[in-house]
């Protein structure tokens, strides 16, 4: 665990590069009239594919997910039911 010292030292870091970085937006203020950089669809696919992901593959899996949960859901409806309160109990508390 760290110490209050060191605590105060990473604090004091971190104001100081704080303070540099709004000296610099204040020195090269962004126009107004510049739009927001989105990234297009192409160029999120590439991203994806360089880093080995294919969207093809991930739509397919989405897909025999949900295939899948609807087989569980006819053949085992309880545990389809703790499933479900499962996921949305997680995924409530990650939020919270």
């Amino acid at each position: 665990m760290a110490t209050k010292a060191e605590l105060e030292t990473e604090l004091e870091k971190l104001r100081q590069r704080n303070a540099t970085l709004e000296a610099r937006v204040e020195q090269y203020p962004k126009p107004k009239d510049a739009p927001e950089r989105v990234k297009t669809s192409d160029e999120i696919r590439k991203l994806l594919e360089e880093h080995g992901i294919d969207l093809s593959k991930a739509q397919s899996l989405g897909e025999d997910v949900v295939e899948e949960f609807g087989r569980l859901q006819k053949d085992y409806p309880m545990t389809a039911l703790i499933i479900a309160f499962s996921l949305g109990y997680v995924v409530g508390r990650a939020q919270g």
